[in-house]
This record gives structure tokens, C-alpha cells and sequence, in this order.
């Protein structure tokens, strides 16, 4: 009887001392299953904490496309240059949201929900995600936009000083003779009955006569604008005089002979005309500047210990 005892005895041991063997190494090699126990604080804002759960929640997408790209030192690197910038962004927007606490500024689920009728919920997004960035953009509204103004007389001043960038491009009226290239050899080939075209014209040929005389047609690619076109091209309309014949201009697909029937000088967009939109870029320009003024305001009075 004792003996079967003592059996019974060493066998347990063995169990319980197995048990906590294998429990010990799983610890050990994938140390994140004890984070269901206690989770590693990465940020304290206020008297409020930030933990490594919540940043890995917030950079997983991130983790999966630097880990495809990169390897080894590289991808550690780049993945804790990653990690800083998004505990960054957590700590700037739990400032936020502890000030719309503080100003007792809210979201209602109806104001949630006709927000979603006009724009609905991305894939990877929550309701939750969507109520909270909806209670951000109502924050910023009441305690930075509003306080943005822009008179009419800055306006103004802006639209004579940035003249440049309310103009119409000067367009052309072209007209080409194309020759198709798809393969070295045939390129070869179009470029020498290019060359013999060009040289062969006149201010007096009509360009019409020309291609024909060369078995060739003439395109008419009517007003165009330099941006409209691939860059050799474009290029050489603003160095070809019109009424002449250009050189031969190669392409990816061929070679052209351009020329030039008409030009539209670039011109001023009336102020009128570009009003709302000088109005909506120096809001937008301002509400960014006095936004990151506000937000490090928040900043200095806040109590932010980063442990990452």
C-alpha cells in the first residue's frame, strides 16, 4: 500500500513540475499572453495611461506592410520610428478628447448617425472610431476654426502678390504629322521620313501637300494646353515660333512633327472668379497654424510622461 502511495505521490510532482516548466518557457517565447495579466504602460497623459495594446491596435496595418517590405535591423528601425509617430498622434488626440470633456462638448448618436448618412463608415473603421474623430472635428470647430477670419482686403492682396497662380496656361492650336514606331527598326525608319519631311518644308508648303507627298496625314489635335501633353512635346511648343514646322520630337510611341496654327497668351483669372477658393486656402492654411498653436498650448499645461 505505501509503495503505491509513494508512486501515486511521485508521479503527481512529476505532472505539476512539467506543467510549470512548459507555462515558463510559453512565457518566455511569446511574452504579449502575459499582457492578459498586466499590459505595459507606454504613455501617461494626465491621469490618464496609454499601453502598448492600444498603440499595437493602432499600428497593426502599419506592422504588416513595413514587415513585408523590410528585414532585420531596417524593418526594427523603421518599425520604432513608426511606433514613436503613432504614440505621437494617441497622445495629441487624448488631449483633445480630455479638453471636449473638460468643455463639456459632446456627440449625440443623432449627430452621429446623419453623419454616417453622408459619409459612411471606412472598412477598417468602428462606430466608436467614427463618434470620436466626428467629436475631434466638433472640438477643433468651436475652439480654433471659428476664431480663423480672413477680410476681403487679405484676399486681395493675396490674389496680386500670388498673381502667377491664378492664370489660364497659354494654349496652342496644333496640328501633327504622326509616324507610328513599335519596335526599334520601324523607329528607325520613322525617324528618317521625319527627317526627309522636315526638310523638305517651306513657309510656303501647306503641310497637307507635304504629308501626302510622303504618303503621310495630318492630324488636327485642335487647342491644347502645355500640361496636356507628354513632356518632349510640350517642351518644344514653347520654343517652336507658330507657322513653323518643329524638328522631329520622339515619343514613347512614335515620332511627331508639330506645328503651331494659333496661340492664346496665358491670361489672369478675374479676382471674382477666384475668390471662394483664395478663401478656402488661406482658412485652411490658417486653421492649420493656429490648430498645432492651440494644440501645444494644450500640451504645456499637460502632464505627459512618454515611456516608450
Amino acid at each position: 500500500m505505501s509503495s503505491t502511495v509513494l508512486s501515486n505521490s511521485r508521479s503527481t510532482w512529476r505532472t505539476l513540475f512539467c506543467v510549470t516548466l512548459v507555462s515558463m518557457t510559453w512565457w518566455c517565447v511569446n511574452p504579449t499572453w502575459s499582457l492578459g495579466f498586466t499590459d505595459r504602460i507606454v504613455a501617461v497623459v494626465n491621469k490618464e495611461v496609454i499601453t502598448m495594446t492600444d498603440l499595437q491596435h493602432q499600428i497593426r496595418d502599419e506592422y504588416s506592410r513595413l514587415k513585408a517590405k523590410y528585414h532585420g535591423v531596417e524593418f526594427e528601425r523603421r518599425y520604432t520610428q513608426k511606433q514613436r509617430e503613432v504614440l505621437n498622434t494617441l497622445i495629441d488626440e487624448r488631449l483633445q478628447l480630455q479638453e471636449a470633456k473638460a468643455k463639456g462638448i459632446t456627440v449625440t448618436q443623432e449627430e452621429i448617425d446623419a453623419a454616417l448618412r453622408r459619409t459612411p463608415l471606412l472598412p477598417t473603421q468602428t462606430e466608436e472610431d467614427f463618434g470620436k474623430q466626428l467629436l475631434l472635428k466638433k472640438l477643433f470647430d468651436i475652439e480654433v476654426r471659428r476664431n480663423v477670419v480672413v477680410e476681403e482686403e487679405e484676399l486681395r492682396r493675396h490674389y496680386e502678390a500670388n498673381s502667377d497662380n491664378f492664370r489660364l496656361q497659354p494654349q496652342y492650336r496644333l496640328k501633327q504629322i504622326f509616324l507610328n514606331a513599335d519596335s526599334e527598326e520601324a523607329r528607325q525608319r520613322a525617324l528618317s521620313k521625319a527627317e526627309a519631311i522636315y526638310t523638305g518644308w517651306t513657309p510656303d508648303t501647306s503641310l497637307e501637300d507635304l504629308a501626302a507627298h510622303h504618303s503621310q496625314f495630318v492630324s488636327e489635335l485642335g487647342w491644347v494646353e502645355e500640361n496636356n501633353l507628354v513632356a518632349p512635346l510640350a517642351q518644344a511648343v514653347k520654343e517652336l515660333i507658330p507657322g513653323t514646322l518643329s524638328k522631329p520630337i520622339e515619343t514613347k510611341v512614335g515620332i511627331h512633327l508639330l506645328i503651331i496654327e494659333e496661340v492664346k497668351e496665358s491670361q489672369r483669372y478675374p479676382f471674382e472668379q477666384v475668390e471662394r477658393d483664395i478663401h478656402s486656402q488661406l482658412v485652411k492654411q490658417r486653421g492649420e497654424e493656429a490648430y498645432r498653436g492651440w494644440l501645444k498650448g494644450l500640451k504645456q499645461k499637460a502632464f505627459i510622461d512618454v515611456r516608450l
